[in-house]
């Protein structure tokens, strides 16, 4: 396939100054051709929730094929629809309420290692569920992921969502979420970005209904030669809507990141609340690092905070701990982790908890 397919994409929604250079990303190389894939992927412990592997049928259901946003980029949106080799389809009823995550896991190696998924879920009303996507590597193949997750949430829907991806230092990663949510549903995602040589992801939410909400908790770490690229995108449309973007990091070596994240007060959203927050810690003197928050209104009476901040670990807190006996690289560890811990803690499953630490500092022992 072209290569230009990779060119310009995870767009920001209003650009700036080309020379700032966050205004999109190109990567390097080509989509290869899409392969069969084969292995077992979803574990669902409650047997509660319907999922069934994504067909054509299921993938022009009316409530998923009228979501039009471009996500990381048009194409590659459409290669997932169209050319999908794996994906699933889950419909949570109306009122069921789950305790169990349901995981998505997705092992790539040499031999099986492209995945273009194609993953719709609709939330009937006041239903409650919780899915965990797992994208891994198992050996140090190239790997290559264009991923898309479409979500209907109906009124007093809850939707939890974690990804967690660690992907080969050689891999692509491309992965973009859209959410469109009725009154009073709620969306709720933590996405752990540790993997790929680039990385390209995207969320995009239409908060249509009253009183519907979405928070996203992001960590990354950017090690290696690394290239994060993290474009969020919440538009709100009902009354009392309100959005949480909060998102952590550490960026070592020679890594890269750019964030752009977006809140869109629309005419009739009074009474919304949007805020996002960003926090990159810097531990090496080669990492770049760029952060664009952005807050748009066309409603008066709404509430909008944006921030983001970039700095090396306090010298104070690094001296503190080495004074107790720590080495320096300990106590950075414990500095970095301390930080995201918060976001982590979050994750409703021990073993995905404690596999995300133990890549983490596995990482960090060779900053």
């Amino acid at each position: 396939m072209s290569e230009k397919i990779l060119e310009n994409i995870n767009r920001i929604p209003v650009r700036t100054w080309n020379w700032l250079g966050v205004n999109d990303i190109s990567i390097d190389g080509v989509t290869p051709s899409i392969e069969p894939y084969e292995l077992n992927i979803i574990k669902n412990p409650e047997n509660q929730i319907k999922i069934e592997a994504m067909d054509d049928k299921k993938n022009l259901d009316p409530l998923l094929r009228n979501f039009d946003y471009n996500s990381v980029s048009k194409e590659l949106s459409e290669l997932a629809k169209e050319q999908y080799n794996s994906g699933i389809f889950a419909k949570i009823e109306k009122n069921q309420k789950t305790k169990e995550p349901v995981f998505i896991e997705y092992d790539l190696k040499d031999g099986q290692n492209i995945i273009n998924d194609n993953n719709g879920i609709i939330a009937e009303e006041g239903s409650e569920s919780t899915f965990i996507f797992r994208y891994d590597s198992v050996d140090h193949s190239e790997s290559f992921h264009n991923g898309l997750i479409r979500i209907y949430g109906k009124k007093d829907a809850t939707i939890n969502l974690v990804k967690v991806q660690s992907l080969s230092d050689e891999s692509t990663h491309l992965h973009g979420c859209i959410c469109k949510l009725e009154e009073n549903a709620k969306v709720n995602f933590i996405l752990i970005e540790l993997g790929g040589k680039s990385s390209a992801t995207n969320v995009c939410t239409d908060l249509k209904g009253d009183n519907s909400s979405i928070t996203i908790r992001t960590v990354y770490l950017g090690d290696k030669e690394r290239v994060l690229d993290i474009n969020y995108l919440v538009n709100h449309y009902g009354k009392e809507t309100m959005s949480d973007i909060e998102v952590k990091g550490a960026l070592l070596n020679k890594g890269k990141k750019t964030f752009r994240g977006t809140i869109d007060f629309k005419k009739g959203s009074r009474r919304s609340v949007g805020k996002e927050e960003e926090y990159a810690v810097l531990l090496s003197k080669d990492v770049k690092n760029k952060s664009v928050p952005v807050l748009l209104c066309t409603e008066d009476d709404v509430s909008g905070e944006h921030a983001a901040s970039a700095g090396k670990i306090d010298e104070n807190k690094l001296f503190y701990l080495m004074s107790r006996g720590l080495r320096e690289e300990e106590a950075k560890r414990l500095i970095v982790e301390a930080n995201i811990s918060p976001i982590l803690d979050l994750i409703p499953d021990d073993n995905t908890k404690a596999e995300i630490y133990d890549k983490i500092r596995r990482k960090l022992i060779y900053e």
